[in-house]
């Protein structure tokens, strides 16, 4: 078996090939990180010969799902021959089951040499015509009729839902590939105006084969922004913002105004003080020593700065008033540390132009998360839970759990409050950067970039799961650079 080496592969001679045979196959012993950025490389380029580049986040998962699956399949082949069990004895198939997963998949490199000592594979084709654009996941492992079963079981019963929050509340075994994922990947496709129908699976000679065929005169992107009654319930009851803030804001807009005179409007309320104070001895100002008053600080600040963070004070404000504090604590406390990463990413690397913007459009990234918990605290719980687990793209379970797409709400309530766009966009796209404005897309990827280093550093994201777009525009594609930048971070104290 000849398996495509990836390394060799120059992207240019791909996209010629692509344009000129309109196909492209390859053949891996098993997937991995590098085949899937391989795959999700091919896709972006055919679809930018189709003009459909807008589909890339959506069509990339489902992609790797079914090839990873494929992949699966052949490792559990492999399993079942190296424990001497039958596979289609249905009793020996539930036994060996239970312990599949963590012995094969918590440290797959035994499994590697396994795979290509027999000649395992997965086979990929992405083929276009004048109608269709098709993807054949292929491999030597036939499916058995319990497999097969519970495809078509999942694809049944994938019909009731109309989006991932009744997933939820229905309640299934996702313990097989072929279960949760595949209902997210017909979740998926729904967002991209095709059904079921576009998915097959079926043995195929001594092998088997999953196809996905799309007509191209079907192709597009759901683009209804869907509000859940509640959440437009609550937007449509959201007060202004605060009239205190705006005067304040004003005053830092007038060319005539000074430092004192700001600063007595700072003083006279204690937590505002308490909140500027806080910024201004944080790394971002990098001051030498201590800063004790708060004229002092809206000096280090400047009138700029201070009227950035008033932005992030009055949402709090507003905030504490209709939700609950240990809410509005545990996101805006995980929103400051995105800000103080976002604003060394930036300095490191040498965009510190936006450094202060990107503080605080990190400080109100999740502010529409703070109105989803506050409103569905058990939703909010169940995504993020999902999103660690499984290693989905947050941007993918907010686009499928119709109404509750918190980056959505949150950009929609900055629009309510007349914030600049500077900080809409980022707020709006802080999961999905590559769908940022051209304009603020160095802005975008760095609080995008803040907020996974976050949830890496927390253990809820793998390097693997991080935008490889993002972490090239950084030239962080490699894992020892991108470990060298945390390593920097923790001399900067930002992480214990």
């Amino acid at each position: 078996m000849n398996y495509t080496e990836i390394h060799d592969v120059d992207i240019e001679t791909l996209r010629r090939e692509l344009e000129e045979k309109r196909e492209l196959s390859c053949t891996f012993p098993y997937t991995s990180r590098e085949t899937d950025l391989y795959c999700s490389r091919v896709l972006k380029n055919i679809l930018e010969i189709i003009n459909q580049e807008h589909l890339h986040s959506h069509l990339e998962y489902v992609v790797n799902e079914l090839s990873t699956n494929a992949s699966k399949a052949n490792s559990k082949r492999i399993y079942f021959e190296m424990k001497g069990m039958d596979i289609l004895d249905p009793e020996q198939y539930e036994e060996a089951m239970k312990s599949f997963k963590e012995e094969v998949f918590l440290d797959f490199s035994a499994m590697e040499e396994e795979h290509r000592k027999r000649n395992t594979f997965v086979g990929i084709r992405f083929s276009l015509d004048d109608q269709f654009f098709r993807l054949d996941v292929s491999s030597p492992t036939p499916f058995i009729e319990k497999e097969l079963h519970r495809i078509r079981e999942r694809m049944e019963m994938a019909k009731k839902f109309d989006n991932l929050g009744e997933v939820f509340t229905y309640g299934f075994d996702s313990t097989e590939g072929a279960g949760f994922g595949l209902i997210i990947v017909l979740l998926m496709l729904r967002k991209v105006n095709l059904d079921e129908k576009a998915i097959s699976f079926e043995n195929s000679g001594s092998g088997s084969l999953t196809r996905l065929e799309i007509p191209l005169n079907l192709l597009s992107v759901d683009q209804s922004l869907i509000i859940a009654d509640t959440i437009a319930a609550e937007l449509q009851q959201m007060p202004q913002f605060p009239a205190s803030i705006q005067t304040l804001q004003r005053e830092l807009s007038n060319p005539d105004c000074n430092f004192l005179s700001i600063a007595e409007s700072i003083n006279s309320d204690p937590i505002l003080s308490a909140e500027i104070l806080r910024i201004a001895n944080s790394p971002v100002y990098r001051t030498r020593h201590e800063v004790t008053d708060v004229a002092s600080a809206v000096r280090v600040m400047g009138m700029l700065g201070v009227k950035s963070i008033l932005y992030n004070y009055g949402m709090l404000k507003v905030m504490r008033q209709r939700f609950k504090e240990s809410i509005v604590n545990e996101i805006s406390h995980h929103s400051f540390m995105v800000a103080l990463i976002g604003s060394f990413i930036a300095r490191h690397m040498k965009i510190g132009k936006i450094a202060e913007d990107v503080y605080i459009a990190s400080l109100l990234h999740d502010m529409g998360r703070i109105i989803v918990a506050g409103l569905n605290r058990e939703l909010e719980k169940k995504i993020s839970d999902l999103c660690r687990e499984k290693h989905i793209p947050m941007s993918l379970l907010d686009d499928l759990t119709e109404g509750y797409n918190h980056a959505l709400i949150g950009a929609q309530v900055a629009e309510k409050w007349d914030f600049p766009r500077r900080l809409i966009v980022p707020i709006r796209y802080h999961h999905m950067p590559l769908e940022a404005d051209e304009e603020f897309k160095a802005l975008s990827y760095t609080v995008y970039l803040a907020n996974e280093i976050f949830h890496f550093e927390a253990g809820e994201r793998d390097f693997n799961d991080i935008n490889h777009i993002v972490l090239s525009f950084f030239r962080l594609d490699d894992e020892k650079k991108f470990k060298e930048l945390i390593g920097e971070l923790k001399n900067e104290g930002l992480f214990m």
